[in-house]
């Protein structure tokens, strides 16, 4: 997951205001800076429902997963060279530039979708999945204005 540290930063907020602290020796939630039965400090995060794990990486691929939707990149490359290239023409028949490609020099065609898909400050990949960064700042925003979401 590739993301820029403005990004990040929020996306960790997020992870940690949807999370719990969980002391991983003590097998609990734990509410405060230190377990009140061993005293540790070391936490892992705990996401109701979701499951157990030190750090924020996997909580925030969960949200992502969770509250966006996957966009079609073969789909969305097509769309962008059907609006930036003119028509191909063959006699007197016409085809959409992205529909040519695609079907001609598929190489091609997957070279120029990861090279769309190479614009970090447009997309994030998670698990392969590929999400556009408007719908994962959406995301923060709507989760972060939920009551209960962020202390």
């Amino acid at each position: 997951m590739t993301i820029n540290d403005d990004l990040k930063e929020k996306l960790n907020a997020l992870a940690f205001a949807v999370t719990d602290n969980f002391c991983y020796g003590c097998y609990r939630v734990v509410k405060g800076e230190k377990c009140p039965c061993c005293g540790s400090d070391d936490f892992m995060r705990h996401l109701d429902g979701v499951g157990v794990e030190y750090g924020t990486e996997w909580v925030i691929e969960h949200l992502i997963k969770e509250h966006c939707t996957p966009i079609d990149t073969e789909e969305l490359f097509e769309e962008l060279l059907n609006e930036t290239c003119e028509m191909v023409k063959i006699g007197t028949l016409e085809y959409e530039p992205g529909y040519v490609l695609r079907n001609i020099d598929p190489v091609a065609f997957s070279c120029g979708v990861s090279d769309m898909l190479s614009d970090d400050e447009q997309y994030i990949e998670v698990d392969g999945q590929y999400y556009n960064v408007y719908d994962v700042e959406n995301m923060i925003e709507e989760l972060t204005q939920q009551p209960g979401t962020v202390d």
